[in-house]
């Protein structure tokens, strides 16, 4: 029992040192010390603190440096210090001290109470499914999972003893070996604990979007549950080790965050952090990097369309995104050069246009079950109906270009999948609802703006 305890320590203090330096990261990012709140800080600080984190130690493999604690954290936490200790890190700090001073109002009454303990339901389950049970399904077996034990056990980021998709993106595997180093030893149980954390954290980008897209608080509230408990797919991904829940949390991050932009509402800063959260997707996943095009590309013909005061030169500012995407992407891109590696080709054949037939027939299945992800998509589908020329017409036009768009590069995806007639549909079930998962908090950012057009304005 007390050994269980103080693992469990050990977890928590290598998760807060993440976020921790995250938190710094955000605070010198976005200069205005009230331009976030704290909870926002953390939920966008871990995004933050885990893709410097994973990145350093593909630098020190870079670098013939064995992994170890002292040596992925020491530096790391110097660099924290550091950036706390400047006017913006003492500003940031100051203004969150002010607000823990002044109490926790919660301010919850009648329907909250029971939404956010339906919340608090689904984390609970989540949290003890995850920590009871090891690793069993498939990806987080053979490819994730598996990789973070052989970093672990060679000290690097070391392929050359595995064939497990070696090309992918290893922002996960990083993550989990580094928990591994915090625990002294591997543990599947309690590392996975990370996948709950990154699903509330992906609920608070949710929440803290909507309120500031001008939904009233029980709005918000009501839309984050209606999210968490529509569908599988969510669910059963804070419980299972796979980098799609992890990509899905980045591509809120920066999609939101670009939204806001749009919209002019956005702090100072926060096209650099979503610079940061596009980096997360094209260190986080393969699909990442296209994944993350697709929000720049969205956002560029959104300027382009709309036409608002300034937007040559907004239209500009889109490339500090652009390098947060090579930064993310470049790293690896040539380590996996330099190692040999080859870069996925296999997934890319011909063009078959039956495929895209049947892809197009799995796709609206999938939308339509409420087994997947409930009644949400039917639920956007009516907003866009009824949002009329205000989607033509306002920013909430790079969202559904957004989705439109990665929609349809599914379907392509599938078009051009390598696979016999008897295995598609095999292949199809076996990816589609993941694939969906990367957009479906987004396209619940898009079905927020909808509700907030049928209720009054907040507050």
């Amino acid at each position: 029992m007390i050994e269980t305890v103080l693992a469990l320590l050990r977890l928590f203090l290598g998760l807060g040192a993440v976020v921790l330096m995250g938190y710094a990261l955000v605070a010198v990012l976005a200069p205005e010390p009230g331009g976030y709140r704290l909870a926002e800080r953390a939920a966008l600080g871990f995004g933050a603190g885990t893709l410097t984190l994973t990145l350093w130690m593909l630098a020190l493999t870079w670098g013939g440096l064995p992994f170890g604690l002292a040596l992925i954290l020491g530096p790391l936490l110097v660099l924290t210090a550091a950036l706390l200790l400047t006017p913006r890190g003492r500003a940031a700090l100051a203004a969150d001290r002010r607000a823990l001073g002044s109490g926790l109002h919660l301010s919850l009454s009648g329907w909250d109470w029971l939404l956010a303990g339906l919340l608090a339901a689904i984390f609970l389950f989540a949290g003890l499914r995850a920590a009871l049970y090891p690793m069993w399904s498939w990806d987080a077996i053979a490819i994730w999972g598996c990789k973070a034990k052989v970093f672990y056990a060679t000290r690097g980021l070391d392929l050359t003893c595995i064939d497990a998709h070696n090309y992918y993106p290893n922002l996960v595997p990083l993550l989990l070996s580094y928990l591994y180093f915090c625990l002294g030893q591997v543990n599947d149980y309690l590392a996975k604990l990370v996948f709950p954390l990154w699903g509330a954290l992906l609920l608070t980008l949710l929440y803290w979007f909507a309120v500031r897209l001008g939904l009233t608080r029980r709005q918000a509230l009501g839309l984050t549950t209606f999210f968490a408990w529509n569908g599988t797919v969510f669910i059963v991904h804070l419980y299972i080790a796979y980098a799609d829940l992890a990509l899905a949390y980045f591509a809120l991050g920066a999609a939101g965050l670009i939204y806001l932009w749009l919209m002019g509402s956005a702090p100072r800063g926060s096209l650099t952090l979503a610079a940061c959260f596009l980096a997360g997707m094209a260190w986080c996943k393969y699909e990442g990097p296209p994944l993350a095009a697709t929000i720049i590309l969205a956002a560029a013909l959104t300027l382009v369309w709309l036409r608002p005061p300034k937007w040559l030169r907004r239209l500009g500012e889109l490339a500090v995104p652009l390098a947060g995407l090579a930064a993310g992407y470049l790293p690896w891109r040539l380590f996996a050069l330099r190692q040999n590696l080859e870069m996925g080709a296999d997934h890319m054949q011909s063009f078959y246009p039956h495929q895209l037939l049947e892809a197009v027939s799995y796709l609206l299945q999938v939308l339509g079950q409420p087994y997947y992800f409930g009644f949400l998509w039917p639920a956007l589908l009516l907003a866009l109906v009824f949002s009329g020329k205000r989607l033509w017409g306002s920013p909430r036009l790079f969202l559904a270009l957004f989705i439109g768009g990665n929609l349809l590069a599914v379907l392509l995806a599938y078009a051009v999948a390598p696979t016999s007639a008897a295995e598609f549909p095999s292949y199809v079930r076996a990816t589609l609802d993941r694939l969906l998962l990367h957009i479906t908090p987004v396209a619940a950012l898009l079905l927020g703006l909808g509700i907030k057009d049928l209720g009054p304005e907040p507050k």
